[in-house]
């Protein structure tokens, strides 16, 4: 808490005054980091967009948020958290609003598109653990040209499901 503190240019007993514990401003930071990742998407905006430029849109949109420093300071806040069951809990809870918000979304961008809920659910699925698994190979071999031939070829693999009846 006392680095915390020094870095924000705060004292200690301010961050205490907010947060309870280490555990609740993790917890804190790890909401806050997934609003950030989140804030991009504007269902209204992207529903006018014809479908091809929604996907572009959208992965890109979602690549810039999990190749940046608010990913990376996630999944080590995030892997931490296993080895605390309240907090690996904590985390889960503070998540699942807001991974309900987003499926909101992702209903109303593609409502237009003739496809079920759990198809673009689905497709929702597939895509977070394709740029999830991008990001991790990122961080850990560092920066891989060959991301944005793999983010491309997803984009295009889409776009044919998306318009085959």
């Amino acid at each position: 808490m006392a680095d915390v503190a020094r870095e924000a240019g705060l004292t200690r007993g301010a961050i205490q005054y907010h947060f309870e514990s280490p555990k609740s401003l993790l917890v804190a930071s790890i909401e806050e980091i997934a609003n950030r990742l989140s804030r991009h998407l504007d269902a209204a905006e992207l529903i006018n967009l014809p479908l091809d430029e929604r996907i572009d849109r959208i992965v890109d949109d979602y690549w810039q948020g999990f190749r940046g420093f608010n990913y990376t300071a996630f999944i080590e806040i995030a892997v931490r958290g296993r080895q605390d069951p309240a907090f690996e809990e904590a985390i889960a809870m503070s998540l699942d609003d807001l991974e309900k918000q987003r499926a909101i979304v992702w209903q109303a961008v593609f409502a237009d598109i003739g496809r079920s809920r759990e198809e673009i659910r689905s497709w929702r699925h597939m895509l977070l653990i394709t740029l999830r698994g991008l990001a991790l190979t990122n961080m850990i071999a560092g920066k891989n040209e060959k991301v944005s031939l793999q983010i491309d070829q997803f984009k295009a693999m889409f776009k044919r499901y998306l318009t085959e009846t």
